[in-house]
């Protein structure tokens, strides 16, 4: 319920702000709020694209350090046959 009031609350935020914009100063100011916007949009984008490029390399990193963990452990683990005639 709460996720839904939070969406409800920035829908009626956001009708309210534009209807002011369009009532107040006309066409350059949705302009230049929309250059902003697009701004803020494009300055997000790279932000979450360079902590997805972090993360997964964090995630790559880790991933080879326990294989290397694991594979000498695997190695250990097979029977030995003695020697061979």
């Amino acid at each position: 319920m709460h996720p839904v009031l939070l969406f409800a609350t920035g829908l009626v935020t956001g009708i309210v702000g534009v209807r002011a914009l369009k009532n107040s100063k006309g066409k350059e100011s949705l302009t230049a709020l929309s250059h902003k916007t697009r701004h803020g949009l494009d300055q997000a984008k790279s932000g979450l694209r360079d902590a997805t490029v972090s993360g997964l390399t964090a995630i790559e990193k880790s991933s080879a350090n326990l294989r290397g963990k694991l594979t000498p452990a695997a190695d250990a683990a097979e029977p030995e046959t003695g020697p061979k005639p």
